[in-house]
């Protein structure tokens, strides 16, 4: 309750509207009840979105106890359904992930309040680490990145399990969340316990070196800004850009645009041989990167890019 009132005075002010993404689970039970206690002191206009994949048997039955917990607080709560495409390539946890981002960035309210904890940091460190993620990735979660809020972030699983059960709090269980064919689950399931066996504030540490990579990632951000040199940060953008900076500036830059147009830049890998063309191709070639949310190819000097439907 104190993380959520911490929150509250660092980014809203009375008046404002919050939104909470409430699943019905443990975390977003304890980050929903905390921000209704606090909100009438803080003078903040509370409701809660839950989103409704479909995807499990038991989904209908998920979203009847988000009513019954809503209800019971004296929150509005919208159940919005959505379809998850399962063709895209990224697989169902990562499309079902995408398409709720994308339900909870369609909220009207000021502010969307997220129940994201310290061992979901600790995690998508790892995870982003181990898939070839660059700093970006390594920074994992912010607390705030435009209206998103995640309160949470400095708190263990074990003290939103501990605030649940003093306050007596009902959640579902995600049966999903057990299969560890997902790879989160894995991460948390098979891999995490081994470590922290070894290491036991490996969850910690990940999770401070997270805030720490934030900050490069904010300083490189800035010198992607200088390195545009006037230019907006628009495609399609003149390939002389790239070519006039060195190899790891180039990168950097495109690194930054794709961030800016909220899509994932690709694995290092790829994004390294992709920026090795643009800066020595010739005008007859004509490079090109196909993911699943984007493509980007040069043309006539520019590089151009187009989000996937």
């Amino acid at each position: 309750m104190q993380a959520v009132a911490a929150c509250f005075l660092r980014y809203t002010r009375p008046g404002q509207s919050v939104v909470v993404g409430f699943s019905g689970g443990l975390d977003s039970s304890a980050l929903l009840h905390a921000a209704a206690c606090q909100a009438k002191e803080s003078a903040i206009e509370l409701s809660a979105l839950h989103v409704h994949h479909g995807l499990s048997t038991n989904a209908d039955a998920w979203a009847d106890a988000c009513q019954r917990v809503c209800k019971q607080l004296e929150v509005p709560l919208e159940v919005l359904r959505v379809d998850v495409p399962i063709t895209t390539g990224e697989g169902v946890e990562a499309a079902a992930r995408n398409v709720r981002h994308q339900a909870l960035a369609g909220h009207s309210a000021d502010w969307i309040l997220l129940a994201h904890h310290a061992g979901d940091q600790a995690e998508t460190v790892l995870h982003n680490l181990l898939r070839g993620a660059g700093v970006r990735g390594a920074a994992a979660m912010p607390e705030s990145r435009g209206r998103v809020l995640r309160p949470l972030l400095g708190l263990p699983r074990d003290a939103l399990q501990a605030y649940a059960e003093f306050h007596r709090l009902a959640w579902v269980e995600d049966e999903s969340n057990a299969d560890c064919r997902y790879t989160r689950n894995f991460l948390r399931h098979k891999v995490f316990p081994l470590i922290a066996s070894r290491f036991p504030k490996a969850g910690q540490q990940l999770a401070a070196a997270a805030s720490r990579f934030s900050e490069v990632d904010s300083l490189l951000e800035d010198l992607a800004s200088l390195d545009l040199r006037g230019s907006p940060p628009e495609f399609p953008m003149s390939l002389g850009l790239f070519r006039d900076l060195p190899d790891t500036r180039s990168r950097n830059l495109l690194r930054a645009m794709l961030t800016w147009h909220q899509v994932q830049p690709p694995d290092e890998c790829r994004l390294n041989e992709f920026v090795r063309q643009l800066r020595t191709t010739g005008n007859d070639r004509h490079p090109r990167i196909d993911l699943a949310r984007y493509s980007l190819w040069c043309k006539a000097g520019h590089l151009h890019f187009k989000r996937q439907d």
